[in-house]
């Protein structure tokens, strides 16, 4: 009779943590398309908030520059809409419509950008990103 008890408690977490992953999903998707909205306008003080910190430390040290003047000379896609997520733990990634995909993460402040623009590169291999930490 004890693994009762257990089993139960596992049925009645499941649809918690599936309703839970949906809320995180709908915020990835959100921070991702902010953020290429915000490169769409030319925005880059605004895509730079949207990033891990990081990552837009790596882009100004790399480039010699302010996140917001970096971030608008990459070729990253402007605008888009998110088609697809995933989130595991405290990392996430969003597919676009066009086909590139972002790597987010999760802090205490929220989920941020951690790596943009990315493509894959082949089966078993790593992404080939235009932006990443």
């Amino acid at each position: 009779m004890g693994p009762k008890p257990a089993v139960f408690a596992c049925l009645l977490a499941l649809p918690l943590a599936a309703c839970g992953s949906a809320g995180r999903e709908r915020d990835v998707a959100a921070v991702t398309e902010q953020f290429h909205a915000a490169l769409e306008q030319d925005d880059g003080q605004a895509a730079c908030a949207e990033l891990n910190p990081a990552t837009a430390s790596k882009l100004e040290r790399e480039e010699k520059k302010p996140c917001a003047a970096a971030i608008t000379r990459l070729q990253l896609p402007k605008g888009g809409t998110v088609a697809d997520t995933r989130v595991y733990l405290t990392s996430a990634f969003a597919s676009l419509a066009g086909g590139k995909v972002d790597f987010l993460d999760e802090s205490s402040e929220g989920w941020s950008i951690s790596a943009a623009g990315c493509s894959s590169a082949g089966p078993d291999q790593p992404y080939d990103c235009e932006l990443e930490n």
